[in-house]
């Protein structure tokens, strides 16, 4: 139960054409989940591929409760190559509507603070998203981001297994990109090779034009 705890807390959006802050979610799209209050998750992650140098991005997200309600927030930035920055926020609330029934994400990432991480960063990006366990068999999720000029579906699935005693979740998205000309698609993965150490690792590729990347991100799990 703890591994499945960790696994599902520390799953991630990772840096996307849409937004570069990082809420809990599939590969590339957010879902209703929030890390739970009481846990620190410090993130680190690398994207590379063809014609495109490794570059590194540090974070973390934190969950809180409040009156009953449960939240997420955090922030991160690009650290190499080139000039750091901009730090770029994030934050979700998530609304359960009962036993059996789906989960409600509503969130806001990509918010830089001052003009010039504006102009860096690009604008923030809002987004409703659906979440629902199918019995234990898959959780599927989907949803809509808001955008200037990048507005776009957000569809998921995920199913967690074990492997060697330990939660491997197998994980599927599908997002509009480039102002809603095409589609990405990505299948990944996340492993929790430790109570406190959790692997996860994708590969997302544009429909009609652009080459593959790879991400590759570990997530460092503390509670206080």
């Amino acid at each position: 139960m703890k591994t499945r705890l960790l696994a599902a807390l520390c799953t991630a959006l990772a840096a996307s054409p849409m937004a570069f802050a990082t809420p809990s979610g599939l590969n590339n799209i957010p879902t209703a989940d929030v890390t739970p209050p009481g846990v620190l998750v410090i993130q680190s992650f690398t994207n590379f591929g063809n014609d495109k140098d490794a570059d590194l991005t540090l974070g973390f997200k934190t969950g809180l409760d409040l009156f009953g309600q449960k939240f997420e927030f955090g922030a991160d930035s690009h650290i190499l190559p080139d000039k750091g920055g901009p730090v770029v926020l994030q934050a979700k609330y998530s609304l359960p509507f009962g036993e059996g029934l789906p989960s409600l994400g509503i969130g806001v990432a990509n918010i830089a603070i001052t003009e010039d991480d504006r102009d860096r960063a690009g604008d923030p990006f809002s987004y409703l998203v659906l979440s629902h366990d199918f019995g234990g068999l898959f959780r599927a999720h989907a949803g809509y981001g808001f955008q200037t000029d990048n507005n776009s579906v957000l569809l998921g699935v995920d199913k967690t297994v074990k492997l060697f005693e330990r939660d491997l979740t197998l994980r599927s998205d599908f997002t509009q990109v480039q102002d809603e000309s095409q589609w990405m698609g990505s299948l990944g993965f996340l492993y929790a090779v430790h109570e406190n150490v959790v692997l996860e690792s994708w590969a997302s590729q544009p429909f009609d034009d652009g080459d593959t990347i790879y991400t590759v991100k570990l997530n460092f799990v503390f509670k206080f």
